[in-house]
């Protein structure tokens, strides 16, 4: 037996080449794909609502550049270095307070469109109406209104998605209207002839929720690492109000930052202003009491002894006072900093009793300021804020532990004053009694007067802060006005859409061919069985039927070319040929080649019998216009002779067919019998060549029972219709050498396709050979182009 190469299951790797042949190929897809992607781009581009960006760059001054300050507790913190800060300004800049305060403040929630069949025009600059929340716009929200005028009145509609019903009112123009818990006003220009009345759409959106959605659309970073300018952008479908938005921003910002310093100096005044019209109304008390005693007494002044006890209890008093002043100041900052819900920063002036003391205060407060600014946009849960609430506790602690051994340390200055001041009173015993009076009036107006003139400076030295007080931080470049979108970019969504339809189209091309599961060319079939082609047969539509060897058609002459390759394969074989044609699934066309093989065959006044062996399911005798109800079956059981059974196919010469006969029960027993043996052998003696019409191989096992008997065995493969997985259990069969020689028949293969267009070289057949250039012919091979 002729034991064929090892069968070659391997996946072959994707040729290039043939990949662009294949591409090349089908150009009438690529190009309907692209005329339809450029199609959809445009309309992508016409209803696609753009973005614009708009960008301001904003410096912010670092007061701790530099290091001009001592380091202390508070100074070494890691959470308060330079990037840090920066960090924390870009986040204030987006903390959903501070945009509430830019869309209440300017009304960017409440939208005006001019309503389209396909899509709504966002009206920005002039609105032809005007809507008007009657309230606290900032807890209004999530409304739609349709508004058309007609004459004075308007139609509201309000459009409720999640409804079944939406509410309709009337209203006239400047009237209110109410809506569940919120009332409204509209106001129209008066009409004019020639004005179009459209419907216009007005949204009002929530404050709050359109807040977090505007934050998604800042964008904030720093210029360069080196520098303390931040880059602060700003996305919106209208250009106009990118740019007034983001300038609504930033001073917004800049307010918000300048009242956070002016808390102190204000409290600060404020504090001072109370206490200094106390000290006036004290001191004016005090010179009533003066000049009453004067008059009461009948004296203008005392004598030296006296004002020399004044002078001193009048010192020893100053320095008494400023040590309660300074324990009074201890204690409040002690409260300050013990109660968590104090507003900051800490009022009373401490001046300059201490400036360690008041530059930890200040660092204190600033530490709080910015667990507040972190708060505006981190979770209560984030480290970071923890971080600086365990840094705040230890600044807190510092602070106590300082104050407690300074109260020590003014506790004993106090006791030394009020013990001197004492021995001064008991110097003043020894004067007169009217003296005394007096030296105690002038004692505490003395006092009184000290105190009101440092406080009157120290107010004077606040309301110039409070007046000198500018914002740090500068706009260096304000927000503009874009000419052009962002999104969508022409040029991008053109070559995204044509790349993607050239994909897409390539993805399909390589599904089509190389992973379609069908057999689709003859190098896939050779993979698999490393076995000669033999014949390539075209789809024939019309004349299958037609046994005629005269009119030369394009199936005529393959057949002709099956049968000179099969006499190579059949060289050596002295007896009358026995050639046997299966395949591995039923449908694949061995029925249609069996019968114009043999009439092929006849060529040269040649004697050919088909025999139709698929008992299970014959087919050969109704193609040939026969019937099969007398035939093999009938011989094998012995009730009809050879010559009963042989029947000459109309419209040839030469050819014959024996039927199967009626379907037995069990086939292959009569296949395998002795009765078969004989039937070919007689066969081969009447005949030329005896053709086998035999069942599937992939399906039942007749083929290999009557294998010994067979002298070639050709195997039909149908283009697009036979199952690369179902060649392997063939190839298996082959391998094991059950057949003498073997070759393998391409059938049907679709004309103006890609494999018989590349691989006969643009060549094919008409009936009279003749190119049919017609508008039919035409529409077919573009539909195989594009299918």
């Amino acid at each position: 037996m002729n034991q064929p190469k090892p069968t070659n299951n391997r996946n072959s790797v994707i040729d290039l080449n043939d990949l662009f042949q294949k591409i090349v190929f089908h150009w009438p897809l690529y190009l309907l794909v692209l005329m339809a992607m450029v199609t959809g781009a445009m309309l992508y581009l016409k209803y696609k609502k753009p973005i614009y960006m708009s960008s301001a760059k904003l410096y912010l001054k670092d007061e701790k550049k530099g290091g001009g300050e001592e380091m202390d507790a508070l100074k070494s913190l890691a959470l308060f270095n330079n990037g840090k800060n920066i960090e924390n300004e870009m986040e204030v800049l987006k903390s959903p307070i501070l945009v509430e305060k830019v869309i209440a403040g300017n009304g960017f929630n409440i939208r005006y469109y001019i309503k389209g069949t396909v899509k709504n025009e966002e009206i920005y600059n002039h609105p032809p109406l005007h809507l008007r929340v009657l309230g606290d716009s900032s807890k209004v929200g999530n409304y739609t209104f349709d508004v058309t005028r007609e004459n004075d009145l308007l139609k509201i509609k309000q459009v409720n998605y999640t409804a079944d019903t939406s509410l309709q009112l009337t209203a006239r123009t400047g009237e209110p209207f109410t809506v569940g818990k919120d009332k409204f006003v509209i106001t129209f220009p008066p009409l004019t002839t020639g004005t179009p009345t459209n419907t216009f759409r007005i949204r009002v959106d929530s404050v709050p929720e359109y807040a977090y959605e505007k934050i998604e659309e800042i964008g904030t970073a720093l210029v360069n690492r080196d520098a303390t300018v931040i880059l602060v952008s700003y996305k919106d479908p209208v250009p106009e109000r990118t740019a007034d938005f983001l300038n609504s921003l930033l001073e917004a910002y800049n307010d918000y930052t300048l009242d956070d310093k002016n808390k102190v100096a204000f409290k600060t005044i404020h504090f001072l202003a109370v206490r200094i019209d106390s000290l006036k109304e004290e001191l004016g008390l005090l010179e009533k009491q003066e000049e009453n005693f004067k008059i009461q007494r009948g004296i203008t002044d005392i004598d030296a002894s006296s004002k020399l006890a004044l002078e001193q209890v009048k010192e020893a008093d100053i320095r008494l006072s400023e040590a309660n002043l300074q324990l009074s100041v201890f204690d409040q900052v002690d409260g300050y900093i013990s109660n968590p819900s104090s507003d900051y920063p800490f009022a009373p002036v401490l001046g300059n009793i201490d400036q360690t003391l008041t530059s930890m205060i200040n660092r204190y407060e600033e530490a709080l300021r910015e667990k507040k600014r972190l708060s505006l946009s981190l979770k209560p849960t984030s480290d970071i804020l923890q971080n600086v609430e365990s840094q705040i506790t230890d600044t807190r602690k510092t602070i106590k532990d300082y104050i407690a051994g300074y109260r020590r340390n003014a506790d004993v200055v106090q006791r030394k004053t009020q013990a001197k001041v004492n021995q001064i009173q008991g110097k003043i015993a020894n004067i007169p009694t009217y003296a005394k009076e007096y030296i105690n009036i002038k004692r505490q107006q003395g006092v009184k007067e000290n105190l009101y003139l440092y406080l009157l400076k120290k107010k004077e030295e606040a309301s110039v802060a409070y007046a000198s007080n500018v914002v740090d931080n500068k706009v260096i470049a304000p927000a503009f006005v874009p000419d052009k979108p962002i999104t969508p970019k022409k040029s991008l969504v053109f070559i995204g859409f044509i790349a993607a339809g050239l994909v897409l189209t390539s993805a399909y091309i390589y599904l089509k061919y190389f992973l379609n599961p069908s057999v689709l060319s003859k190098k896939e079939i050779e993979q698999v069985f490393d076995l000669p082609v033999i014949a390539e047969i075209y789809q024939q539509e019309e004349g299958a039927r037609d046994m005629s060897l005269q009119n030369r058609s394009v199936l005529v002459e393959q057949v002709f070319n099956m049968r000179t390759n099969l006499k190579f394969l059949l060289t050596g074989i002295t007896s009358t040929p026995t050639i046997l044609l299966t395949s591995s699934i039923s449908g694949e066309g061995k029925t249609f080649l069996s019968a114009h093989l043999g009439n092929s065959l006849t060529v040269s006044n040649k004697k050919v019998v088909l025999l139709e062996l698929d008992l299970r399911k014959p087919k050969l005798s109704q193609f040939l216009g026969l019937d099969h109800n007398v035939g093999v079956t009938n011989y094998i059981i012995g009730n009809k002779t050879i010559e009963e059974i042989i029947k000459k196919v109309p419209g040839t010469d030469g050819l014959y067919v024996v039927s199967s006969g009626p379907i037995p029960p069990n086939p292959i027993e009569l296949i395998e019998g002795e009765r078969m043996a004989d039937l070919l052998a007689q066969l081969k003696d009447l005949f030329d060549y005896v053709v086998i019409d035999m069942s599937p191989i992939g399906i039942v096992s007749d083929a290999k029972s009557i294998s010994h008997q067979v002298d070639c065995a050709l195997f039909v493969v149908r283009y697009n219709f036979t199952l690369k997985s179902k060649l392997i259990p063939v190839s298996e069969n082959i391998r094991k050498g059950f057949f003498k020689k073997t070759g393998i028949i391409f059938n049907g293969i679709e004309q103006d396709t890609f494999y018989p267009y590349y691989y006969y070289d643009h060549y094919s057949y008409t009936e009279n050979k003749q190119h049919n250039h017609t508008w039919l012919s035409l529409m077919k091979k573009i539909k195989q182009r594009i299918a």
